[in-house]
């Protein structure tokens, strides 16, 4: 996993600076998902982000229920102390675990999560430890607690799904529109990390992909996953192209 945390780690403070921008939806997927659990605003929520990130997801959902409490679950040092910046003024309310989200993070929760989420973290497992996942994610919900996964999915037509990488690259690059001054210096060198995304997924389309690239599954494949953990209610409720929100309840 070398190369891929170099990859991460060097993308970190970009990422943070352009996410909202060249990640097609990416507020609306976020605020959509927060619409769909539609918790009471008082509720004592306990929300785990798996692949946290620098904590954009987190900073919505602890301004939206002033009583919760959440886990922040990644494995770059950079994202930590990007993610420490942005969510400083929640104090106590925030805990940090820094490590693989297929590593056993469970092991230090203090709560029973009401809500486990993920954004654009997932794919980069192998089917088999995405299933691992979702298992362990069913095994810590409390009851009656959801599964969200906002993430790149492919369908089950390859043609379509090269459709779909191709909008997201062209989506990043009319993004140049939205971006600002201060924040040009960021974009420049997101479109350069952008072209190493092309040549692995649009380029080398056919070829094989390992671990920590874009293995995307099909979302049909991972709502069948989910049903067979034993997740209720699963269903898809969001899908922009590559973009896709699965979700499943415990019982």
């Amino acid at each position: 996993m070398q190369i891929e945390q170099d990859r991460f780690f060097n993308i970190a403070e970009i990422f943070d600076r352009v996410a909202q921008k060249v990640v097609p939806q990416y507020d609306f997927l976020q605020d959509e998902v927060i619409r769909f659990l539609n918790y009471p605003k008082e509720k004592y929520l306990n929300i785990i982000d798996l692949g946290a990130g620098s904590g954009i997801l987190l900073e919505k959902f602890l301004l939206e229920y002033p009583n919760s409490n959440c886990y922040w679950v990644d494995y770059s040092p950079d994202f930590l102390r990007i993610a420490k910046q942005r969510l400083a003024r929640f104090g106590e309310r925030v805990k940090y675990i820094l490590c693989e989200i297929e590593e056993d993070w469970g092991k230090t929760l203090e709560i029973e999560p009401d809500l486990i989420i993920s954004m654009s973290t997932i794919h980069h497992l192998e089917d088999l430890e995405k299933k691992a996942l979702y298992a362990k994610c069913l095994k810590i919900l409390k009851r009656g607690g959801w599964f969200v996964n906002i993430d790149e999915m492919k369908t089950l037509n390859l043609q379509a799904y090269k459709n779909s990488l191709l909008i997201k690259e062209r989506y990043a690059l009319e993004a140049h529109k939205l971006i600002d001054p201060d924040t040009l210096p960021y974009y420049n060198d997101y479109l350069e990390h952008l072209k190493k995304w092309k040549v692995r997924n649009i380029v080398n389309f056919n070829l094989p992909k390992q671990k920590g690239d874009d293995l995307h599954a099909s979302f049909i494949e991972q709502l069948k996953w989910l049903d067979e953990i034993g997740f209720q209610n699963t269903d898809i409720i969001i899908k922009y192209h590559l973009m896709h929100v699965i979700t499943g309840q415990k019982e």
